[in-house]
């Protein structure tokens, strides 16, 4: 149903395209601080694979495929479609010697890791009735499709006691049991744990991604009532649980789940506009009877089908059309009457419809379901190492907090001819909003009104701090191939005289500071905006800046642990707060604070923690303003000596410094090799581990940014860590 009108995209180039004699574009853009105000959730920053740790994401997902059949007694897994249709221990790698064995530790480690970053973990349930029963590396053939002894039964309730140790000889895999398990281990949602539990993924899906698992279509029947009864095993463990069901794939499981068996009786036939909302109105009514509510978030995928010269979301779509069309696409989501080229816009019914996509979900929300939140874990707009995919993925950012997405986690998608891509527009993409000067300043978390004076060519997104208008963030996005005149007029009950700014630019995958507004009066100026650009503006009513920090460091000495800071500049600064994680915690605590000197010269402190805990420790640094505003600085590491397990690792497990350190497991005496993979197992570097020694340093590659594996081989064993390279903060 793809098809390209190569006179659309040729109109559409020419209209975004200028030649040099062409003047400067002006374009006029409006601000109101006093309307359209709606809280930004911070998980609409979020990802299913982090890539720096300076794009501070808010949230990480653990899904896709591989968590339908996964199994949490054993830590197997089923690749299904993505590959070989095999069993396998994939959800291990990183895991320590023998942790594999241990239940729930694939997902455990997830959530230690995510709450270590400040990320809100979310993870995946089992609902499409079977999970591996083992880790042979093997194809499910047609003969072993469940039920049989490849697999084990799912059962959400276990109607006995939980236990920590579950019993893997039974046959069958309790739902309620894995989130005890959890809750046991991390404490409950309200409490820090697991931030909110998705109902598997992609059913409508499922006779393609796992034959084996579910080769039947569900019928919308099906879904509806698993998902009640899902939802009612796990808040009767957490009731504070927050339940993401859907998972529907796009627009095909929007619409009628992928044309499921019962779709024409019991959707179209009972009056309803599309599969959402026979879903959304019939758990509205189990929640009713059940006296609390059952679906906390509905959860969605959106691969946008636009195309150029190819549908923007495939490898290698980079043409001039298909970089036009990627820059385009977020129309889809927002504004009514845009019609992209593609087979759901093409089609008058959908177009008119159910088209643009994010007012129409909600409008289903309101209608059947009201207080519902929404979630987009799975969406990518391609381009990921293109200015046309940075652009696009900073104005669907923008939209999803101007449009009250709850949760949203980019997907990185895979390029086969470029299967290290580090996707290196799409950080840069995040930091506008998350951490545009290095420092941790972040756009708003109230959206207020903005608009643009040419839609095709910009998009602008504004946002203050709570209910002050005190600061005023803009991202402005640049689509055009010539740089564009802004003239911004703000209409506010602050009046800003001070602003910063930082720009994502063609040909330099980083954000980089650019001059100061200039001529800033009255809550009006001019700006001029590059050519294929995304732009923050920070605004402010003082001419004070906040607090420029020029360096943070933290080393080990012969009492504990030095902390050092410095900083170039402050104003209006309050103080800096010393925080601490230990290896084994799972979130920050404060040691101390230091009170800010201010002043526009250099600035240095110092401050000792006395009582560092053994092995690996995370110190972070909060920069507060007098307003209260908080920036966090870049995660340092210190490693302390003391009793540690026994056991190889490699630390730190996010590199940033082109370093990674090892410890081998005591009483190793013979020659063993060290290699450094990627998670789809290829080697890009080896060295032998010299005899006699517990700790050393290997100097990385040149590798991109990305997950990588350390594995140790000996003679007694194999040992394997994960661990992230980092790219430059």
């Amino acid at each position: 149903m793809l098809f390209f009108s190569a006179r659309a995209a040729a109109l559409l180039a020419a209209g975004l395209t200028a030649t040099a004699a062409q003047a400067q574009l002006t374009v006029n853009f409006t601000v109101n601080t006093g309307t359209g105000r709606k809280a930004i959730s911070p998980l609409i920053y979020g990802t299913n694979e982090p890539l720096q740790a300076a794009d501070r994401y808010g949230s990480v997902r653990l899904g896709g495929n591989r968590l339908t059949g996964y199994n949490w007694e054993t830590n197997a897994s089923h690749a299904g479609s993505d590959y070989n249709y095999q069993n396998d221990d994939f959800l291990c790698q990183g895991l320590g010697p023998g942790e594999c064995a241990q239940p729930g530790k694939a997902v455990s480690s997830f959530v230690v890791a995510a709450r270590a970053r400040g990320q809100a973990p979310l993870v995946t349930l089992q609902l499409a009735g079977y999970v591996a029963a083992d880790k042979s590396g093997t194809p499910v053939t047609p003969a072993q499709v469940a039920p049989s002894a490849r697999w084990k039964q799912v059962v959400f309730r276990k109607g006995s006691a939980f236990s920590l140790a579950p019993n893997t000889a039974d046959g069958v895999v309790y739902m309620d049991e894995q989130v005890n398990f959890l809750v046991q281990q991390h404490g409950t949602t309200a409490a820090g744990g697991v931030a909110g539990y998705f109902l598997d993924n992609e059913p409508g899906l499922w006779p393609e991604t796992h034959p084996g698992i579910h080769p039947a279509k569900p019928t919308s029947q099906e879904l509806w009532t698993k998902t009640r009864d899902l939802a009612q095993a796990v808040k009767a463990v957490d009731a504070s649980a927050l339940i993401y069901g859907g998972g529907l794939y796009g627009f095909g499981d929007y619409f009628s789940l992928q044309d499921a068996p019962d779709y024409p009786t019991a959707v179209e036939g009972a009056g309803y506009a599309w599969f959402i909302d026979y879903y959304l109105d019939n758990l509205r009514q189990a929640s009713q009877s059940a006296g609390r509510r059952l679906l906390d978030v509905l959860d969605v995928h959106w691969y946008p089908e636009a195309v150029g010269t190819s549908r923007i979301t495939e490898p290698g779509a980079n043409t001039a059309a298909d970089r036009q069309a990627r820059l385009q696409a977020p129309r889809t989501l927002w504004q009514p009457g845009y019609h992209e080229n593609s087979w759901i816009a093409d089609e008058p019914y959908f177009l008119n419809n159910y088209l643009p996509i994010l007012p129409r979900l909600l409008q289903s929300i309101n209608t059947y379901y009201p207080g519902t939140k929404l979630s987009i874990s799975e969406y990518a707009y391609g381009g990921n190492d293109d200015i046309s995919g940075g652009l696009a993925q900073a104005d669907v950012l923008g939209i999803f907090g101007k449009y009250g997405v709850y949760n949203a986690s980019w997907w990185k998608t895979y390029d086969p001819g470029n299967p290290n891509s580090p996707a290196s527009y799409i950080s840069p993409a995040f930091r506008l909003y998350t951490n545009f000067d290095g420092a941790g300043s972040s756009f708003g978390r109230t959206s207020v009104t903005a608009a643009t004076s040419d839609v095709a060519r910009t998009s602008v997104y504004a946002a203050i701090d709570g209910t002050s208008e005190q600061r005023l963030t803009l991202v402005v996005i640049n689509k055009a191939s010539q740089a564009v005149t802004g003239n911004f007029a703000l209409t506010s009950g602050a009046t800003y005289l001070a602003s910063r700014v930082w720009s994502l630019v063609q040909g330099s995958p980083a954000l980089a500071s650019r001059a100061a507004v200039n001529g800033l009066s009255g809550n009006q100026f001019s700006y001029s905006l590059p050519a294929m650009s995304a732009s923050v503006i920070e605004l402010r009513t003082a001419t004070a800046l906040p607090v420029e920090l020029l360096g943070f460091d933290a080393a080990a000495d012969a009492t504990g642990a030095q902390l050092r800071w410095s900083t170039a500049s402050e104003n209006n600064a309050a103080h800096f707060v010393v925080e601490r994680r230990a290896e084994q915690d799972t979130t920050f605590r404060e040691l101390g604070r230091v009170a800010a000197t201010n002043g526009n010269h250099l600035h240095r402190y110092a401050y000792h923690d006395d009582t560092p805990q053994p092995g690996l420790n995370y110190y972070r640094l909060q920069l507060v303003d007098q307003d209260q505003t908080r920036r966090a600085a870049p995660v340092r590491t210190v490693r302390i000596p003391g009793d540690e397990p026994n056991g190889f690792r490699v630390y730190p497990t996010l590199v940033s410094a082109g370093e990674l350190r090892y410890e081998l497991p005591a009483g190793l005496a013979t020659p063993a090799t060290l290699d450094i993979l990627t998670l789809a197992g290829q080697r890009v570097h080896s060295c032998a581990v010299p005899v006699g020694i517990r700790h050393g340093r290997l100097a990385l590659p040149a590798v991109p940014p990305g997950s990588y594996l350390a594995r140790l081989r000996t003679a007694t064993g194999i040992y394997r860590q994960r661990f992230v390279v980092l790219g430059a903060d």
